[in-house]
This record gives C-alpha cells, sequence and structure tokens, in this order.
C-alpha cells in the first residue's frame, strides 16, 4: 500500500501544478496539495476516517468519515471532490452502497465484502470496492482504518 501512496505522490509531483476544478463543492487544491491532505494510514483514525478505498491506473483514493463527509481524490490527484456523507444502503448481503452528490458531481462507492489484492503492491484487504465518479467506474480495494 505504502508503494501506491508514494506512486501517487511521485505522479502528482511531476505533473504540472494545476488547481482542480471543483470550486462547486471540491476541494479546490493543487495535486499535491490534495494528496497531502489525506491523512496517512498511520493517522486515518484519528482523523476521522473510518473506511478507505484505493485503487490504481489511474490512481484514486477515498475516505469515508465516521461523520459528515466522503473525501473522493482520482486521476493520481489531479481530480478531487468532498462530497456529504449519506445513509448507506444494502443492495445485497454482503454489500454496502453510497450515492452522494455534491455540485456539479455524483458518487456511487460500492463495498463488497470480498478479499482483494491492490495489484501494484499485493497488500491483501478485506473489501473490493468500485467508485463511480461522475459516471466513470473506478475499482480497487479497502479497508477499515
Amino acid at each position: 500500500m505504502r508503494a501506491l501512496i508514494l506512486a501517487l505522490a511521485i505522479v502528482a509531483c511531476a505533473a504540472p501544478p494545476q488547481t482542480n476544478e471543483t470550486a462547486d463543492g471540491g476541494l479546490g487544491m493543487h495535486a499535491q496539495d490534495a494528496l497531502a491532505a489525506m491523512p496517512s494510514w498511520e493517522n486515518a483514525r484519528a482523523a476521522g476516517v473510518d473506511f478507505r478505498a484505493v485503487g490504481s491506473e489511474p490512481g484514486w483514493m477515498l475516505d469515508i468519515y465516521r461523520q459528515n463527509r466522503i473525501v473522493a481524490i482520482w486521476d493520481y490527484g489531479e481530480a478531487s471532490a468532498e462530497f456529504p456523507l449519506v445513509e448507506p444502503t444494502f443492495p445485497q448481503e454482503g454489500a454496502t452502497r453510497y450515492d452522494a452528490r455534491a455540485t456539479g458531481h455524483t458518487l456511487s462507492i460500492t463495498i463488497r465484502r470480498f478479499p482483494c489484492s491492490d495489484p501494484m503492491s499485493g497488500e491483501r484487504f478485506p473489501a473490493s470496492v468500485e467508485a463511480v465518479i461522475d459516471g466513470r467506474t473506478l475499482t480497487g480495494c479497502g479497508r477499515t482504518v
């Protein structure tokens, strides 16, 4: 997992600085700042994160906080948005789904209690995650922090 975070940071550092066009509800930061704003795995619980999901190609990460919000960054940190925390639904046994909207963005997260392995690092996770951001599907793995 550290390899994924390092890869995200390296790509973000190599990219020309761009402000995310998310003034309508997003974080509105440069890629480096968006990545730095996400707490480390070690500090995530203390920061209020309940669940974290990560994926690659393109690199993405999302944090579901215990109270009030979901933060997502994708495209190696070039895009980011913050969504209100909504009540989850349970569309099938072993699955949890969140459908949220922020001005200009939609997010649908499906967490399945099915083992998952990060293809870049080989790290194993207890859940597979599908995040659909503005109609674009990203797949990855996740766990409670």
